[in-house]
């Protein structure tokens, strides 16, 4: 019952992030109802900081968990490598990116006006988010996961009231206070990590160059799949802003037409990505379980998971298809309709059976990687991107956020049959026992139910 009681913590804790991050989307939305373009260049800046982190890691936050659990090197070499490459290959990715910012961007895409003031602090978040990764990550070793879930809590609690501060309390446009929302939100976590493990280890920026080509030879494969797997999840949406063509009347400044079928897309992919979350939170915590298990015990336990996510997953799309329309019709009663409704409502049921299938291919990706199979799924990954982008620059031009949509679910569904194959060439049950449903689920079901009711009985006791 250990694993299920931790499956019932994490995703509580996961639930609550999600709660946190939508709800701040849902507030910025009802700001700007009337402004989709705004809100376009808003949802583009605030990701855009953690995709450049994750192309940035080197793979050094994994390596460090896995060279300190074998003691193969010191808690404070460690530290100390990840704080001068965090400072200084942050730095220099940061300077690269302004540069292309300013040369290559333009060059793309002329009629955008990439303002310094919301790219210099865009950039400056790399360094920070890096350093808060590395440290964050040391928790894990320390078994500190109360710590280690809550600095990923207050990465979502800080954006909305620095964004709020900075719109509404500053002389910030919407685009501007998203930019330096990020940045502050950045530096107050990173200061919480650094403080949370002050009695163990201090930022203190030196190379010890045999952990440093230790980790990178160690970590680069897992990091690569992290950085296609976020790719595949955002990429589409920079591309609906950078291939639509906008075939009505222009706005001014900067933010351009194409940035508000940015934004339709943005929320048709938050509403659509809602049923990844149970899967999503049981990620580490099943890489661990099966890591730990005999290949006969994996090869029990991962399909009984496949099944509920895929159940959980079919109920969950249904479930947020019905409540959509009547809920942003409550939340938004004169823009919804006018605005946002045309675009959002198709794109959201074009994507609804991708991210569906895509729930399999996240969760046997997960034993495939813990079994020591990440060739498979750095191609699984590579699938996604190959046929979402070559579909991106067919259909977006044309048919913007539905085509970004249908992009999307034909990339997912074909990862997921990849996923299929190659789970059962090496190993893993047949495709029927990891889609269909069984009857001894329900058990499996009863018993998270039970760990459930415990948690909370010992709380109240």
């Amino acid at each position: 019952m250990r694993f299920k009681r931790w499956v019932v913590f994490t995703f509580a804790f996961h639930v609550l992030i999600i709660v946190v991050d939508k709800g701040a989307g849902l507030i910025v939305l009802k700001i700007f109802e009337d402004n989709p373009d705004v809100k376009g260049a808003i949802d583009l800046l605030a990701a855009l900081p953690f995709i450049m982190m994750s192309m940035a890691n080197l793979g050094l936050a994994t390596s460090s968990v896995f060279f300190l659990r074998r003691e193969q090197f010191d808690l404070v070499e460690v530290a100390e490598t990840n704080s001068l490459v965090a400072l200084v290959w942050g730095t220099l990715l940061a300077g690269v990116a302004v540069l292309l910012s300013q040369t290559l961007l333009p060059a793309l895409k002329p009629d955008w006006d990439f303002d310094l003031a919301y790219v210099v602090p865009i950039c400056l978040c790399v360094p920070l988010l890096l350093t808060s990764s590395y440290f964050n990550s040391l928790q894990l070793v320390l078994e500190h996961i109360r710590n280690y879930n809550l600095v990923n809590l207050f990465g979502s609690i800080a954006f909305l009231p620095l964004f709020l501060l900075f719109y509404f309390g500053g002389s910030f446009e919407g685009a501007s206070a998203a930019a330096m929302s990020r940045l502050v939100g950045s530096a107050v976590v990173c200061g919480i990590t650094l403080w949370m493990l002050r009695s163990v280890v201090r930022w203190r920026p030196r190379l010890h160059w045999n952990f440093l080509r230790a980790g990178i030879t160690y970590g680069w494969k897992a990091n690569l799949t992290s950085v296609l797997t976020y790719l595949n999840h955002r990429l589409d949406l920079y591309l609906v802003g950078f291939l639509y063509v906008h075939r009505g009347g222009a706005t001014t400044g900067f933010l351009k037409p194409e940035l508000a079928e940015a934004a339709f897309y943005s929320q048709a992919v938050t509403f659509a990505e809602l049923i990844w979350h149970f899967p999503e939170a049981l990620r580490d915590l099943f890489f661990s379980k099966v890591a730990g298990s005999t290949h006969e015990q994996a090869r029990q336990f991962t399909p009984v998971l496949s099944r509920l996510c895929l159940a959980v997953a079919v109920v969950g799309s249904l479930a947020v298809w019905v409540a959509v329309d009547p809920f942003m019709g409550l939340w938004l009663p004169n823009a919804w309709e006018s605005t946002w409704r045309d675009t959002v409502r198709p794109s959201l049921l074009v994507l609804m059976p991708g991210t569906v299938a895509y729930t399999v291919a996240k969760i046997l990706q997960n034993d495939l990687a813990a079994r020591g199979h990440l060739d498979q799924c750095l191609q699984a990954c590579f699938i996604v991107l190959v046929v979402m982008v070559s579909l991106d620059i067919a259909l977006i031009p044309r048919m913007g956020a539905v085509g970004a949509a249908w992009a999307s679910t034909v990339a997912y569904w074909a990862s997921a049959i990849y996923s299929l194959w190659a789970y059962r060439a090496h190993g893993g049950a047949s495709v029927m026992k990891c889609l269909i449903p069984r009857r001894e689920d329900l058990k499996y079901a009863r018993e998270l139910y039970a760990a459930v009711r415990e948690k909370i009985g010992g709380r109240r006791a």
